[in-house]
């Protein structure tokens, strides 16, 4: 009767436990972009998620801003968040890069947070796509293009 008990305890503690861990909408987080405004990935939520780790010193990362841009501007069913791979970058430098670069989407130093939840990039460009469920569809080292996003987006839908 008593390891009856126990068991019983354990595995309603241990289901307590994992109903409080698994987040109900999938990964959240928040960010803070570079103009001051504070944003969380979950006010996306119903949209496509394209979450690119890049750097101002990566070529790879460069040839794809003008494609996220357009992507971010062409898809309502999407939004894409820069997340700028440089701790220590000044403020005023990034500024001047995103100006530069005509970045359309919002822009985020990488944070603590981010990192808790997304994972350490394996190389720039790193981007993770994160469904309108606000699960990680898929991640993807390299860079991606629209065609490529699309492809990405399609080929989950149809699972």
């Amino acid at each position: 009767f008593y390891r009856l008990l126990m068991r019983k305890l354990f595995f309603l503690i241990g289901f307590s436990l994992l109903i409080h861990t698994v987040p109900v909408l999938g990964v959240d987080f928040d960010f803070t972009d570079i103009t001051g405004n504070k944003q969380k990935l979950s006010e996306y939520k119903g949209k496509w998620v394209i979450v690119n780790f890049w750097a101002t010193w990566c070529p790879p990362c460069r040839h794809e801003l003008p494609e996220l841009s357009d992507y971010h501007l062409d898809h309502e069913d999407a939004v894409v968040i820069g997340v700028n791979y440089e701790p220590g970058i000044k403020d005023e430098k990034l500024k001047k890069f995103i100006d530069l670069y005509l970045i359309s989407y919002p822009i985020t130093k990488v944070n603590d947070d981010i990192i808790d939840k997304l994972g350490e990039p394996r190389g720039l460009p790193t981007s993770i796509i994160i469904s309108p469920e606000g699960k990680i569809a898929k991640r993807v080292t390299g860079m991606v293009d629209a065609r490529s996003l699309d492809k990405m987006i399609s080929s989950y839908q149809q699972k």
